[in-house]
């Protein structure tokens, strides 16, 4: 006897793929912001996403690439609800030569969509006091 399967979504997709798929495409669009934000900081066009530029930066968890190593610091974006796993993170990195800055866009949900509330970068202590210490 075999069983009957039951209504199929004509596109293909379930709700939780199109969820994931969004949440993917929200992650890409923030390492493009980004990426363009330190562009006009740095004043460098060699800073690129690693997805676009490095497979193995990519492949090491650093989102953007820094071609002429202008920045001092690696960086992975996070554009989620819940706060990110820091140590986690921080462990599956492959490249430990820099401090990591995570940048974590946080979002909350408003009627059928995702918005930033507040965008934040988590570091190091030693890398904050480093900052500090440039200045002083």
């Amino acid at each position: 006897m075999r069983k009957k399967k039951g209504k199929q979504n004509t596109s293909g997709s379930s709700k939780a793929s199109i969820t994931g798929k969004r949440s993917r495409q929200r992650g890409h669009s923030y390492e493009r912001k980004l990426v363009n934000e330190l562009k006009e900081i740095t004043g460098n066009d060699n800073i690129k996403t690693s997805r676009q530029e490095s497979k193995s930066l990519d492949c090491n968890k650093i989102d953007i690439y820094d071609g002429d190593n202008v920045l001092n610091f690696y960086v992975q974006a996070k554009s989620t609800q819940a706060t990110p796993q820091i140590k986690k993170i921080n462990a599956e990195v492959g490249l430990k030569d820099k401090p990591l800055a995570i940048f974590w866009n946080a979002q909350e949900p408003r009627e059928s969509k995702q918005v930033s509330v507040g965008e934040y970068v988590i570091i190091p202590k030693s890398f904050f006091y480093d900052l500090i210490k440039m200045q002083y």
